[in-house]
């Protein structure tokens, strides 16, 4: 975009009473054959009208992401939030430190930590084990008395696992 096509913005976006969605909108209305903005790209331009006094340049912009990038103070935060409160989202998180979800995602994937949500089916009760040892002693029991119980057993189950190492992820259920 050329300093005249950025004026003519600013120009809509004051026509539009500085509401800049509304901005880039009229824009790509008013000029259908320009390249179309979004309405961050006007928050950006009229950043850096106000603190420079001029049209912020493409080196300006990335400088100024890649110095927002990752700071440290914020990166520490985020790790020990998610240290002291593993099993809260992303999106909590972010809201939490005050910082974008997608810059909490970042921050994650450079340690190599994965978000994922446990999907519990069944609830293990305060007797369960005790039940599964008794099986456990009375199946033991049966397989000694009779070798080729298994093959009168029917075995289902929703997982699939193969010796492979692929799992079939819309099945499995914790």
């Amino acid at each position: 975009m050329n300093n005249a096509e950025k004026v003519e913005l600013v120009l809509i976006y004051g026509e539009c009473q500085r509401n800049v969605r509304l901005a880039a909108m009229t824009y790509a209305e008013r000029y259908p054959e320009r390249y179309h903005p979004p309405y961050n790209y006007v928050l950006r331009l009229l950043q850096g009208l106000k603190e420079e006094g001029r049209f912020p340049g493409r080196q300006i912009i990335q400088q100024r992401r890649r110095a927002n990038m990752f700071d440290d103070d914020t990166e520490l935060q985020v790790l020990a939030y998610i240290r002291a409160n593993p099993r809260s989202s992303i999106r909590h998180v972010a809201r939490e430190i005050e910082v974008s979800y997608g810059y909490v995602q970042k921050i994650l994937k450079k340690h190599k930590m994965h978000s994922y949500k446990i999907d519990f089916v069944q609830h293990l009760r305060a007797g369960d084990s005790i039940r599964r040892l008794e099986f456990i002693a009375w199946f033991n029991i049966k397989l000694y008395n009779n070798p080729l119980i298994v093959n009168y057993i029917l075995w289902s189950d929703e997982s699939k696992f193969t010796n492979n190492g692929i799992m079939n992820k819309q099945n499995h259920r914790c």
